[in-house]
């Protein structure tokens, strides 16, 4: 049979219909009645702004998919009885509790009906039907209400498990559910579900217990937890049931758990003091052909990060190296060269996973301005003396868990449009100019507020000139060793 929902089947990916959505996200399909649907599209109107209010479901809007639903109002309320249409849009909206409402005009009174289905079009999680005389959008309104209460109560967990590192899981919780550092939860994992032999909805929900554990950060929506007894010899993973024990008073006291008020955004931060050793070079193309100078380099850089949200934040950079450079290539007046080298960042970014809080992997989008500054013992002839790049950097940088307490880190930064300022004049016109920047490395969580760190840098600044010395180029690949500390 030709339908609109051929279409959505068509540009959706054949899956599995394993739970994977929570049943706390929810959303609405088109309500239909036996009377050209405006008695429908009213209550559907009022019900979604409650679903939109109520704090134990997350809707998802349909919206999306209403101009297609409204083309085909003549047969929707068939094709909302199959199970593969429900299959499809739940997996576009992406929600575990699928609610479908159908209005029926008997002679003189209206029968109203509301099913709660599963993801996968055929778990019937709730069902109910009355008649109702003489029944107005209000009234039909007021007993969905009463019935979805119901149904919430009947939802077997609290949240989901999102991620796991080691005995560390992050899991989500509604939004109504009061939780505070130290409460007690299961994970549990669905073993089965039992039908009722007649109605054909699920009347028991036949889970296992994996794991206990207790709450030790808190975020919007969202916990941090450890695991401290293993239940089964089962593996934790993504989709499993969390279930809250009872929240005593004193749980709620955030004078007895630091770690609240240091997660308070605005207060959070980390300072970074480094060593670096690496090799830095100068490289010059006078009229009497390209040389170069290079050699060991050391020094300290800072840098500091403090979060103003969730997803923003603002960052700076100061470092500083000195080193003696010596004859790498062509024929240079001076056999060795002194340089002193530095760099200055300010500048912010946002957090494009924010989830990368607790224990994932994070990815941040950076922005500033840069300050790459080099003085090199001068010498005209050669190409050498101060000078400087700098402008508006961009980049983006993020960090991966590998193991529990052990990450791995990287980040890359261009100026797109820099500018370089001769301090010596030697160098004449300026053509164009560039910078590149790019670190590599690991950090290791020494304890909850320092860590150990190690990396890799490479720092490429470049300038093209109109006249006798046509370029210079600056290269140090830098190795660095410091530690970070959580403020």
């Amino acid at each position: 049979m030709k339908n609109i929902f051929i279409l959505l089947i068509l540009i959706s990916s054949k899956l599995s219909y394993a739970e994977k959505f929570s049943m706390r996200d929810c959303m609405l399909l088109p309500i239909t009645d036996s009377a050209g649907h405006a008695l429908g599209f009213k209550v559907y109107e009022r019900l979604e702004e409650h679903l939109k209010e109520i704090k134990w479901c997350d809707y998802k809007s349909s919206a999306s998919l209403l101009s297609i639903f409204s083309k085909y109002r003549d047969k929707l309320s068939e094709h909302l009885q199959d199970p593969a249409v429900i299959r499809t849009v739940a997996d576009r909206i992406q929600a575990g509790t699928i609610i479908r409402i159908q209005i029926k005009y008997l002679v003189n009174n209206i029968e109203l009906q509301m099913d709660v289905l599963g993801e996968n079009g055929d778990d019937i999680y709730f069902q109910e039907k009355v008649t109702i005389e003489n029944g107005d959008a209000d009234s039909i309104v007021l007993a969905l209400k009463k019935w979805l209460n119901v149904y919430e109560v009947s939802i077997p967990y609290h949240g989901k498990v999102l991620g796991v590192l080691g005995d560390q899981i992050t899991f989500s919780i509604p939004k109504h559910k009061k939780y505070g550092i130290g409460q007690d939860f299961v994970v549990k994992r669905l073993v089965d579900k039992s039908k009722h032999r007649l109605l054909k909805t699920i009347v028991e929900w036949n889970a296992t217990s994996i794991a206990k554990g207790k709450i030790f950060n808190i975020s919007n929506k969202q916990a941090l937890g450890v695991i401290k007894v293993y239940t089964s010899n089962k593996k934790i993973k993504a989709g499993d049931w969390i279930r809250l024990e009872k929240l005593s008073s004193r749980m709620l006291d955030n004078k007895r758990y630091p770690e609240v008020n240091r997660n308070k955004f605005g207060k959070l931060g980390t300072v970074s003091i480094a060593m670096n050793v690496g090799s830095g070079s100068v490289g010059t193309s006078p009229a009497g052909g390209s040389m170069k100078v290079s050699g060991l380099t050391y020094g300290l850089s800072v840098d500091a990060e403090a979060w103003i949200t969730r997803n923003y934040f603002v960052t700076g950079e100061f470092g500083r190296s000195v080193g003696n450079l010596s004859k790498s290539s062509g024929s240079p007046n001076l056999e060795t060269a002194s340089i002193t080298s530095g760099v200055i960042k300010i500048g912010g970014g946002y957090k494009y996973l924010p989830m990368g809080f607790f224990y994932g992997p994070q990815v941040n989008l950076l922005g500033g301005w840069a300050k790459y500054s080099y003085n090199v013992e001068s010498s005209a002839a050669d190409g050498f003396g101060a000078s400087s790049i700098s402008g508006f950097f961009v980049g983006v940088g993020g960090s991966m868990p590998i193991q529990k307490g052990l990450r791995i880190i990287g980040r890359g930064e261009i100026i797109p449009f820099s500018s370089f300022t001769d301090e010596d004049n030697i160098y004449g016109n300026l053509k164009t100019s560039g910078s590149m920047y790019f670190k590599v490395g690991v950090q290791y969580q020494y304890n909850p507020v320092m860590t150990l760190d190690g990396g890799f840098e490479v720092i490429n600044n470049s300038a093209r000139f109109s006249s006798d010395i046509s370029q210079v180029n600056y290269r140090d690949s830098i190795f660095k060793v410091g530690t970070t500390f959580v403020f």
